[in-house]
């Protein structure tokens, strides 16, 4: 076991790879073992039929698609929850019992617990309270992660899930105000509505701009972007990412930091404090 220990948990095959893909193979290149939870099946949605024909259904491809991704960015473990997909906000999916959405808080949260407390991680990360783009999954993922984060360390809270143990340093996924902007520019240009893009047109620009949190963290990540591409790659069933709409220099240049939201310990101002996830880690 490393030294330096990480847990990111988020809730579809692509999440690791789309928003924070050059980030986790940083640490994972400087030797941190970074553990993913992937909560759901990615099961929903619409693929091409060639997917289909090769893999025989959604779910299948999407789990290839995310060992595939998983072996590039040298994660050290994927743990896979498997609850439904349970589509956008407002969808007939959202009422599927088997769905993440409809899940019980409590079931999720001790599973959350075991993870933390066999894994000991020193930094946890996951979605911001919007869940990136408003998302039920990515919500839910936020809450019921942040929940365990505190109640890990409690001996009290889950008992069966292990001894106790306290990660040090809860963040939350931060999109580029800088990113959201030149979507919005890039999707007018193509004559796209920047309020239904994505595989599924279920990606808001608009309304994600308004949704950031503030940033507290500014990693330099260049140095791993290719492999970040690479791993989104994988997800070829989802169009690899938003980023491929955007021009390689362009992309280079917006995505050569990743901000993030330092939500434990609490920081003291809105500002950018740190440049490592590990800073202050005892």
């Amino acid at each position: 076991m490393s030294e330096k220990r990480m847990l990111v948990a988020l809730a579809h095959p692509d999440d690791e790879s789309f928003g924070s893909g050059a980030l986790l193979a940083k640490y994972t290149a400087e030797g941190t073992d970074v553990y993913y939870i992937c909560a759901t099946l990615g099961d929903r949605g619409t693929i091409a039929p060639e997917y289909l024909e090769r893999y025989g259904s959604v779910a299948a491809t999407r789990d290839a698609e995310l060992n595939c991704a998983a072996e590039v960015l040298g994660l050290k473990h994927v743990y896979k929850f498997g609850y439904r997909d349970s589509g956008m906000m407002g969808s007939p999916d959202n009422d599927d019992p088997s769905c993440l959405w409809q899940a019980d808080e409590d079931e999720v949260t001790e599973r959350i617990v075991a993870v933390i407390r066999e894994v000991k991680p020193q930094v946890v990360l996951t979605f911001d309270p919007f869940g990136a783009y408003g998302h039920p999954d990515h919500i839910y993922m936020h809450r019921v992660t942040t929940r365990a984060f505190h109640a890990a360390g409690d001996a009290t809270q889950f008992p069966d899930a292990g001894p106790a143990y306290q990660p040090q340093k809860l963040y939350y996924t931060n999109i580029s105000r800088a990113f959201i902007r030149v979507g919005i520019w890039n999707a007018r240009l193509r004559f796209q509505n920047p309020r239904q893009l994505g595989v599924n047109k279920d990606i808001d620009l608009v309304q994600i701009l308004d949704k950031v949190p503030p940033a507290h963290v500014r990693i330099n990540v260049g140095p791993y972007m290719h492999i970040g591409e690479q791993a989104s790659r994988c997800h070829a069933s989802q169009g690899g990412g938003l980023r491929g709409f955007l021009p390689p220099r362009l992309r280079r240049i917006l995505f050569r930091y990743q901000t993030l939201t330092r939500a434990f310990p609490p920081p003291p101002t809105d500002k950018i404090i740190e440049h490592d996830l590990f800073e202050g880690i005892t």
